[in-house]
């Protein structure tokens, strides 16, 4: 990682939905043990606040899970699915107070043959071959295993132990790449017209999505 090329926390102090765009094409790094892996953000999908049925922020106040959602911009909150599964958010504003950004899928760029072990692809890190790559981080839960993210990441900031590097910024550009889409999974039952809401961004022409 290049400190020159690390960006701050301030870079999520804006509207959430100008950050979700902003994220696409930049990298996500990550160290762990001197072993440095990442990849190219794809898809992201938005979570706001009391206006959005589907947020863990919904009830407008903190617990001690979803307190990042309530912290400073930048702050990372990682939650758990289906009690195995880990998500990686990242905190921005919203016009209602709380909100978090969902990374759903990433390109691979650095050290696939570490991620396909940790993803267990591989037994040894000399097995991995370049068709596992679609496997590495299409989805968010692949995604935290692939770069060794757990919730004992959540509530930290975003340069500390996961960085954000400038990439290729798509909305600045080629903001046409650019799709809006449902946030994906959501049951209308529960989620109501929020499962409507076009806050899942992606890069269209990618082979990386979930």
């Amino acid at each position: 990682m290049s400190d020159e090329t690390i960006l701050k926390p301030s870079f999520f102090d804006r509207h959430i939905h100008d950050v979700a765009r902003d994220l696409l094409g930049r990298h996500l790094v990550r160290s762990v043990d001197g072993q440095i892996t990442g990849g190219r953000i794809v898809e992201v999908e938005v979570y706001e606040g009391q206006n959005d049925r589907a947020s863990h922020a919904r009830s407008g106040a903190p617990t001690k899970r979803t307190a990042p959602m309530f912290a400073q911009p930048g702050t990372i909150y990682v939650y758990t699915i289906y009690g195995m599964y880990q998500c990686l958010n990242l905190r921005a504003p919203t016009p209602v107070g709380p909100g978090a950004i969902l990374i759903r899928a990433c390109q691979p760029l650095m050290a696939r043959a570490v991620m396909a072990r940790r993803r267990g692809l591989v037994d040894d890190a000399d097995d991995y071959a370049p068709k596992m790559d679609r496997k590495l981080m299409s989805g968010p839960g692949k995604l935290c295993q692939a770069l060794s993210i757990d919730t004992d990441l959540s509530g930290t900031m975003i340069g500390e132990q996961l960085a954000l590097e400038g990439g290729e910024p798509i909305w600045r550009q080629t903001p046409e790449r650019i799709e809006a889409t449902p946030r994906r999974g959501l049951n209308r039952k529960t989620c109501g017209d929020c499962v409507d809401r076009l806050w899942r961004y992606v890069v269209c022409d990618s082979r990386w999505l979930s």
